[in-house]
């Protein structure tokens, strides 16, 4: 379909020929180098001529061989494994020897990391210390992790290989002291200041000692604001050589003149900005102006939380013009102005690629001015709970002519948009990956779906990117769609509304779908409309109408799924969780909360068949919930969260 041999699906013996004389060209001028590559590609055209069956000839047809995937040129898998998750890759490595290999490269290993749990500490450092695994320890995680001599060892051993770190209700700060020499992202996340198996302080990790970090992010949840800011105060010039380029923080009044201080000392290399103000700081913006004006590399902004309008304003004008700022995330600012917005998109109008505003109540029609200014230009765009805007005045903004730039689009809770401007607006955006409409009851309707599925199908016919589909079906771009509390859709817009009916299963390539709350969908759609090979995750929590038949046929219809949530959905029994999690072979994440017909029989179904379930949402039913937990965690305590 995308390469030039075909056209129709058939091939082409006039390109097939030009083709393969090009290849005999070059292999006259290194026939050492291209022996291997025309071969392959000759073999593999020769089998895309002979399964189409283009040629009536017998004899010509067995002359023909197929070529065995494994004769596919280097080039050609590292292209096709480009598109893989993560998951997706492990998998394909188990394949064969020439799989594995390729899998081990660089460029796929950096899609992962090793998370390092209590339950996997001593195999994984067993794995280590004798030197013969496979695993990179260059990105780590320490997830519910505790000081132990253990750890202490473990860290000395694949410390210098360790790059990335993140903690997650892991406070091992004195096993890390002097073990991670080439840490250059360091990231804490949700971390309490006590050890509390022993109940005993952990003092603050000394930050001086990782010369070569670029990346310091803390969440603070759970930190002690003294110890966050002992790890500030190292992070100044003249405690430490680190040169920082990305840092996020939470700003707290006691660590104001430390986070002014760092962010004036790194602002020449600084890239990235992320602060958090918990609590609204003085009325003096003088030092910010001071730090923010030097930053003439800054290409990420976010700025989130209680900041007050004159810091906002001050910050956003002191930023130099020619910083290439490429992602400004404004999320909850709620004394953002149309004005101070509209001066936004005129000093960066031609580097904003990405802008968030998602809670900022105070933008109206007249920010319409500011979103046209950047049309063209833009990404992705949230204005979530931004009630003012019309749906006439994001057809203005975004899409007075076809926008091919846009490809994601939040628009969540965003109550007055209307049906017609709606389909006006999908119809002008066709290179769109996301698109959340999350409680957009009056423009999501069955003809709005009509036009999420049937649009991509005219884009792509006029760009010739697809030649003929008997049956008018096409691969679009989009990837995820959300539509939870739409409740004007019925069964017919997903199996396909109008004339012409485009349903769903049209959209092959749709990997995140949810559809939470969409209370009229029954069975019908389950069986006839979510024909989704490659949807990785789905939502159907608050659908009651659907039935245990519909959600049987479901993990035959999408066998890729991976996260599942049936919260809420009161049919679901126990023989429904045994064909969840025995059909659904990559089901890794189950939510059955609210399912009041569980027993615990799902439980020893889980056991049996959910083999590479990580994680079990199981909340409000009426089951012995402890006999459960334990269950779990003597027969499957590899499982990273069980909540019941």
């Amino acid at each position: 379909m995308g390469n030039k041999l075909t056209k129709s699906g058939k091939p082409s013996r006039r390109r097939e020929k030009k083709f393969i004389e090009r290849l005999s060209s070059c292999h006259a001028q290194a026939p050492g180098r291209m022996e291997g590559k025309k071969n392959s590609l000759k073999a593999l055209a020769r089998s895309i001529k002979t399964s189409s069956g283009a040629t009536d000839d017998p004899d010509a047809q067995d002359a023909f061989v197929a070529a065995p995937i494994e004769q596919l040129p280097i080039e050609l898998w590292l292209d096709i494994m480009s598109y893989l998750s993560f998951n997706d890759l492990q998998q394909l490595r188990m394949v064969s020897t020439k799989c594995r290999d390729l899998v081990s490269r660089r460029s796929f290993m950096d899609k992962g990391k090793v998370i390092v749990t209590q339950h996997n500490l001593g195999p994984i450092y067993k794995l280590a210390k004798r030197g013969t695994s496979s695993l990179s320890f260059e990105r780590m995680e320490l997830r519910n992790v505790r000081q132990s001599c253990m750890m202490k060892n473990f860290l000395r051993l694949v410390g210098p290989e360790v790059k990335h770190l993140q903690l997650r209700h892991a406070p091992v700060f004195c096993n890390m002291d002097g073990r991670l020499p080439n840490l250059k992202v360091l990231t804490i996340a949700t971390t309490s200041a006590k050890d509390v198996n022993y109940h005993q302080p952990i003092h603050a990790l000394n930050m001086a000692q990782f010369n070569h970090l670029v990346g310091f992010e803390c969440d603070g949840v759970s930190l002690d604001s003294s110890m966050k800011l002992i790890m500030l105060l190292q992070l100044r010039r003249a405690e430490s050589k680190v040169q920082l380029r990305n840092l996020q923080f939470e700003y707290q009044r006691n660590n104001e003149d430390a986070l002014l201080e760092v962010l004036r000392d790194h602002a020449e290399t600084m890239v990235s900005v992320d602060i958090f103000f918990s609590c609204s700081p003085g009325i003096d913006t003088y030092l910010w102006c001071q730090a923010f004006g030097q930053m003439e590399n800054l290409r990420m902004l976010k700025l989130s939380g209680n900041c007050h309008q004159v810091l906002l304003d001050a910050i956003l004008r002191s930023v130099p013009q020619n910083a290439p700022l490429y992602q400004l995330d404004l999320t909850g600012m709620l004394t953002l102005t149309n004005e101070l917005l509209f001066y936004v998109a005129c000093k960066w109008e031609s580097t904003l690629k990405v802008l968030d505003l998602m809670f900022c109540v105070q933008l109206n029609g007249s920010c319409i001015e500011a979103i046209r200014r950047l049309n063209g230009q833009l990404k992705s765009l949230t204005m979530a709970y931004c009630r003012e805007l019309t749906g006439v005045g994001l057809v203005q903004a975004l899409a007075l002519k076809t926008n091919y730039a846009l490809q994601e689009l939040h628009l969540e809770e965003v109550c007055f948009i209307d049906e017609g401007s709606m389909c006006e607006l999908l119809e002008r955006l066709p290179n769109l990956r996301r698109l959340s409409l999350d409680n957009c009851r009056q423009a999501v309707t069955d003809r709005t779906m009509a036009i999420i599925c049937r649009y991509a199908y005219f884009i792509y016919k006029k760009r010739k990117i697809i030649m003929t589909f008997p049956d008018h079906r096409c691969l679009t771009g989009l990837r995820s769609l959300n539509i939870d509390y739409c409740v004007k859709i019925t069964d017919q817009g997903l199996i396909g509304f109008g004339e012409n009916p485009y349903p769903i299963s049209q959209l092959k390539g749709l990997r995140e779908l949810n559809l939470r709350g969409c209370r009229n969908l029954t069975d019908r759609s389950l069986m006839y409309a979510l024909k989704l090979p490659e949807l990785r995750a789905l939502s159907l929590g608050y659908c009651s109408r659907f039935q245990p038949e519909g959600l049987q046929a479901l993990t035959f219809n999408c066998p890729a799924l991976e996260n599942l949530c049936a919260s809420s959905c009161m049919a679901v029994d126990d023989d429904t969780v045994r064909h969840f999690v025995r059909n659904l072979k990559r089901l890794r994440i189950l939510n059955l909360s609210n399912c009041s017909k569980l027993t615990i029989q799902s439980i020893y179904h889980i056991l049996r068949h959910g083999h590479n379930l990580v994680e079990l949402i199981a909340c409000s039913i009426d089951m012995d919930h402890e006999q459960a937990q334990r269950i779990l965690e003597r027969q499957k305590p590899q499982m990273k969260q069980v909540l019941l």
